[in-house]
């Protein structure tokens, strides 16, 4: 009895990877083109198991092996208007950073914000732009992962509007260094005067300027880019030291009046707490 249980539960799981994992592939490439390659794919997903990670569908995978053998369409017959809708529970702020950074990585320059929702802790941003072509999933997921996402569903409500669910583990930003309490210092320099660290740790920051003529304006962020306090001095200095606690995970440092004040460069010390 007991070994009817399990190759039922065994069974009854199969079919449930089957049916799901069938039900993405008709909705990334088409119901037509399915039925069209139906025979094709099954040969290709005969092993359904392996492209499931903890219980849930591989996107990355799943898109590649698509792409791979041809089955992914995302040539547009002429310059379109594309629209990509990202879902993750965040904020919109860190989201549409997010999202401008990866697409500026991958070569798109003109694109707007069309749509934004924000309710329950949940962001929902659309971004539309004209485009010859939709978005290569294995690309952005890949761009977005830097950024520390991950992909749980793509969902094709046509070739011109794509939906992405994708969760936020562990948050990052491209253009911060990532910097922990350590003795030695270290030293950066960016042309625009703005520079962002991602912060590990607690303890305290000094950071000297190559000029005497710094106002600092630092300002300290929590995972979310949520500003938890800002940090400003009127009177010109070099050097400034502040303390980083629990629940900071970004700091952006610059000037008052003019960030290109300490484009040269800047020397960051991060201590722990005695």
């Amino acid at each position: 009895m007991i070994f009817r249980i399990i190759i039922f539960s065994c069974l009854f799981w199969i079919a449930l990877f089957a049916d799901a994992l069938d039900e993405k592939i008709q909705n990334l490439i088409g119901i037509n083109a399915y039925q069209l390659n139906k025979n094709f794919i099954e040969r290709i997903f005969k092993d359904k198991e392996s492209f499931y990670t903890d219980g849930r569908i591989d996107i990355q995978k799943l898109v590649t092996t698509l792409k791979d053998n041809g089955l992914l369409t995302l040539k547009f017959d002429e310059p379109s208007e594309l629209a990509i809708t990202f879902v993750s529970q965040t904020t919109p702020i860190f989201l549409t950073r997010s999202i401008n950074s990866a697409l500026s990585s991958m070569g798109y320059s003109y694109f707007v914000v069309s749509r934004a929702q924000y309710a329950d802790n949940i962001a929902k941003i659309t971004f539309s732009f004209a485009t010859e072509h939709a978005l290569d999933p294995g690309i952005i997921i890949s761009e977005l992962a830097k950024r520390g996402y991950l992909f749980t569903d793509i969902k094709r409500n046509s070739l011109f509007d794509w939906e992405y669910d994708i969760e936020l583990t562990e948050p990052k930003l491209a253009n911060a260094r990532e910097i922990a309490p350590s003795t030695e210092p270290i030293e950066v320099t960016e042309v625009s005067g703005e520079y962002w660290f991602g912060i590990t740790g607690s303890g305290n920051i000094t950071i000297t300027a190559k000029t005497p003529y710094w106002r600092p304006r630092i300002v300290l962020y929590d995972k979310n880019l949520q500003i938890i306090n800002l940090i400003s001095q009127n009177t010109p200095s070099s050097k400034i030291t502040f303390s980083i606690l629990n629940g900071i995970r970004f700091i952006m440092v610059s000037d008052i009046r003019n960030p290109a004040i300490i484009k040269n460069g800047i020397q960051v010390e991060f201590q722990e707490f005695e």
